[in-house]
């Protein structure tokens, strides 16, 4: 019992010297979530009284929606937990940092052990009193304006949990810096080395992968760092804010939690290990233990040299000789500063230059096997039987994806959940092909990137460059898109079940028609053009152009897209019978009027020859770039003459999928204006739709008439 009084009484005598850091944290989350709250309540109800609600249960859950943002899950708070963990970890153990207060505390007749629970306790008690003073705040709030029910309670207990062991892993942190230094400026550093180092470090190996390997790629797997909690909690926080309830976010968060609890268990082992052997002298110098001061020197000037090389880098064009430089200077600089840093003082900086040098060599090391791709990440081609299966996203596609809650993910995403292809030899032999190949030498060059799933359950990304014109190509990418896995991966109609349950219309457009379909034939027509879709390959879609697009509207932005071409047969006739197909070439005696207009591309190059890519100041300076405007506009009104332009132009409002960029002719744009007294169902919310040429198709009379004359 003594001694339990005695440990109560230690407490109680601490939080006394930690007054204003209990008035800072109580007041920061009082202000926090006090404000909040009112104002995401008052948006609420500025909404409900201009009108924005059409019902009182509507209101009622919009106010409860905000009230679930305001005390759950916000990052508006991550930036006060930084603080707060830095704050209480680095005040309750400064006296480290004073000679004088480490003899008088060893002087008390306290164990160690003790006084470190003491002061780690407590630094905890004081955040958890200060977040619950503050989240009882809001919830009186929310409560007094009818906004609370189970979901916000749910979502706010599970904030709770969320943000304590983000407070546990940034205080860890800050607690083994303080154990490892014997100054503020310096144990603020070592903290903010602790929470970046990993995030920095792989954004440089990642901007040296992009910039020397011609085959990397994070189209698939993102270079995301592993225990990095800073990064953990901004990437993940908008998927956890927008779950459709508790029991989905837990399902989100609770994997990242058990993360964070792993890393600072970590950490607080090290703080305590550091603390039992740290030495009484330790206080008031740089860092609390001699052997790590190379240690800490070299693991820092390797990525803020990489940063620095990267700099100059960018700032000089690209000139590869002076990265290097820029890096050498960058890790030089830093070892110097770095010595002077641990002995304060300036006579120090020439100091320990064999750390210095092992640094350098590093830097030096690191830079090399990425220019010289020392360990073959270009050539990795896996073995055939290593290969499970093959997610591929070849360039040409654009559409967007939702989940069932209407939620929108990427594109990447998807192909990553639904495509696995296992026509391993087709894909692996395309990568072959596009071995050191050069995109600048291509006809038409597009960017390929591939996911490998191997059988040992490890996943590897690439990119590839590959040319659709070539006939090789062309074939290898006809195996891959005629097969089922490719198409699943590809177009969300296809993994759509049967249910249209949430489908709020339907539509049908090639370009200006515009025509609505009633949702109950969206089975037929999906039925339909799933059969049409059995003939789908690359040569289909690189040599033809879509008459048209259907388009599932499930409300908001969320939608499906569905390409028909005049090849599908089932679904034309489908749209036919709904009388909702309409040709992509137009009748004359629907429009109105035709302006073209030439943009005389080859005259404006001829004034201006200069490559603007990368150019010195004193060029860029005496160029006269658009001092000439060689547009030529005509509009063409009679009818003969418009029945000659519409057999020749195609609709720029319909996406062309793997398309090919030559056939269109890029110095003519055309405007089509429809009559107003047409029947023909354009959208009446506009006046006029762009359509382009076919390359070589201009008829003379539309040339001639658009010609440059130099008036």
């Amino acid at each position: 019992m003594t001694s339990k009084n005695s440990f109560l009484a230690s407490c109680r005598e601490n939080h006394k010297r930690r007054v204003w850091v209990w008035i800072v944290a109580v007041l920061s989350q009082l202000l926090l979530y006090g404000g909040m709250m009112t104002i995401y309540l008052s948006r609420i109800r500025g909404v409900y009284a201009n009108g924005g609600f059409k019902t009182p249960e509507a209101f009622k859950e919009g106010m409860c929606r905000a009230a679930r943002d305001a005390i759950g899950f916000s990052d508006n708070l991550y930036g006060v937990i930084f603080l707060l963990s830095a704050i209480i970890g680095m005040q309750g153990f400064s006296y480290l940092f004073d000679r004088r207060k480490v003899d008088m505390y060893h002087s008390v007749p306290e164990s160690k052990n003790r006084r470190f629970a003491v002061v780690y306790i407590n630094g905890i008690v004081i955040y958890l009193a200060a977040n619950l003073s503050g989240m009882v705040l809001g919830t009186v709030i929310a409560a007094s304006q009818g906004a609370v029910n189970m979901d916000v309670l749910a979502n706010a207990g599970l904030a709770f949990v969320w943000n304590l062991f983000l407070f546990l892993a940034f205080y860890h942190m800050m607690v083994l810096a303080v154990m490892l230094t014997g100054n503020r400026f310096v144990t603020v550093c070592a903290f903010l080395t602790f929470v970046l180092y990993e995030y920095g470090l792989q954004t440089q190996i990642s901007a040296l992968k992009r910039l020397f390997f011609t085959t990397y790629s994070e189209y698939y797997m993102g270079a995301e760092p592993k225990l990095s909690v800073i990064y953990d909690c901004t990437l993940h926080i908008w998927n956890i804010k927008n779950a459709q309830d508790a029991a989905e976010a837990a399902a989100i968060a609770m994997p990242i939690v058990a993360k964070w609890i792993l890393i600072g268990t970590v950490f607080f082992c090290l703080s305590y290990l550091a603390y039992k052997k740290r030495p009484s002298e330790a206080a008031g110098s740089a860092i609390a233990f001699p052997f790590m001061k190379p240690v800490a020197k070299v693991a820092v000037a390797i990525p803020v040299a990489l940063l620095a090389g990267m700099v100059v880098y960018d700032t000089s064009y690209q000139n590869e000789l002076l990265q290097i430089v820029g890096m050498l200077a960058g890790g030089v600089i830093f070892c110097a500063a770095a010595e002077v840093l641990f002995d304060f003082d300036i006579r120090s900086v020439f100091r320990h230059l064999f750390s210095s040098g092992v640094a350098i060599v590093s830097i030096l090391a690191i830079f090399c096997v990425f220019k010289w791709d020392v360990f073959g990440y270009d050539n990795y081609i896996p073995a055939q039987n290593k290969v499970e299966s093959i997610a591929i996203s070849a360039d040409g596609y654009y559409d967007s994806y939702w989940d069932e809650n209407r939620q929108y993910f990427e594109k990447s995403d998807f192909e990553k959940e639904n495509m696995f292809l296992t026509d391993v030899p087709s894909v692996l032999a395309l990568v072959d092909s596009a071995r050191g190949a050069d995109p600048e030498k291509m006809s038409d060059a597009r960017s390929v990137q591939i996911l490998y799933r191997l059988t040992s359950g490890r996943e590897a990304a690439r990119s590839i460059w590959v040319d659709y014109d070539d006939p090789g190509t062309e074939e290898l990418l006809n195996r891959i898109f005629r097969t089922d896995a490719f198409k699943k991966g590809v177009f969300q109609g296809i993994t759509d079940d049967a249910s249209y349950a949430n489908l709020v219309r339907i539509t049908y457009t090639n370009g200006p028609a515009r025509a609505v379909i009633p949702v109950e034939e969206a089975g037929r027509l999906r039925e339909a053009w799933m059969k049409d879709m059995e003939q789908f390959d690359f040569t289909m879609v690189r040599h033809n152009r879509p008459c048209g697009i259907l388009y599932f509207h499930y409300g908001g932005y969320n939608q499906r897209q569905w390409v028909v071409y005049d090849s599908f047969e089932n679904t034309v006739s489908a749209l036919k019978k709904l009388e909702a197909y309409y040709p992509m070439e137009l009748d004359e005696t629907d429009v109105e009027s035709v302006t073209v207009t030439c943009y005389h591309n080859e005259l404006e190059e001829q004034e201006n020859p200069v490559d603007y890519g990368i150019q010195p100041r004193a060029v860029a300076e005496t160029a006269t770039w658009g001092d000439t405007d060689y547009t030529v506009s005509e509009t063409f009104y009679e009818e003969e003459q418009i029945a000659q332009i519409l057999p020749n132009i195609y609709s720029n409002w319909i996406d062309v999928p793997w398309g090919n960029y030559k056939e269109m002719d890029d110095n003519y744009s055309v405007e089509v204006v429809f009559k107003r007294d047409t029947a023909y169902p354009y959208d009446r919310d506009s006046y006029y739709f762009t359509y382009s040429f076919y390359a070589e198709r201009v008829p003379e009379f539309v040339a001639e008439a658009t010609a440059y004359t130099g008036e």
